[in-house]
């Protein structure tokens, strides 16, 4: 399992194809699961992009139903609230702004801890690319800024990465 994520997630840094037969595979693994724990997470949230529209809703309402038993478990708090970002940082590239929404004010519902500084900062980066695709003004800047945040405090890569996916905004 874990080589299959690994191999999908190394096709997407090189920007290769990712193929079906592995996102089936994982896909159908989850579906077994019936509880998932935070392994079924990780794996959820590292290969996410690559699921269909249809499976990212379903997979995305079922961590949402649960949300609660999860984030009420601190160690699985970092990975829910990461899989979360992910799901919106997916949503907002597919330009799905009403399951993006979802996935924001759920983040904004259950509040992110000071504890997770660099979550809370993209939730933020997350909510300005938002309003970016809605077309208002000051969005870009705002984005800019919260890239700026990260850099400031240390996540220089992450930084360099955001900044240049504002630049092909």
């Amino acid at each position: 399992m874990n080589k299959i994520v690994v191999k999908i997630n190394l096709a997407m840094a090189k920007g290769s194809t990712v193929f079906k037969e592995d996102t089936d595979f994982l896909m159908n693994y989850l579906e077994s699961i019936s509880e998932w724990g935070r392994y079924e997470l990780w794996i959820f949230g590292n290969c996410l992009r690559h699921f269909d529209d249809n499976a990212l809703e379903y997979y995305g309402m079922q961590i949402l139903g649960k949300a609660n038993y999860y984030h009420s478990i601190h160690l699985n708090q970092q990975i829910v609230i990461r899989t979360f970002l992910n799901l919106i940082d997916t949503w907002l590239r597919r330009e799905n702004l009403m399951q993006a929404f979802k996935y924001i004010n759920h983040l904004n519902e259950i509040g992110i801890s000071i504890n997770f500084f660099y979550e809370k900062i993209i939730l933020k980066y997350h909510e300005a690319h938002y309003k970016v695709l809605q077309k208002q003004n000051g969005a870009i800047e705002e984005m800019k800024k919260h890239a700026q945040t990260l850099g400031d405090y240390g996540y220089s890569v992450e930084a360099k990465a955001l900044f240049e996916e504002i630049e092909k905004l």
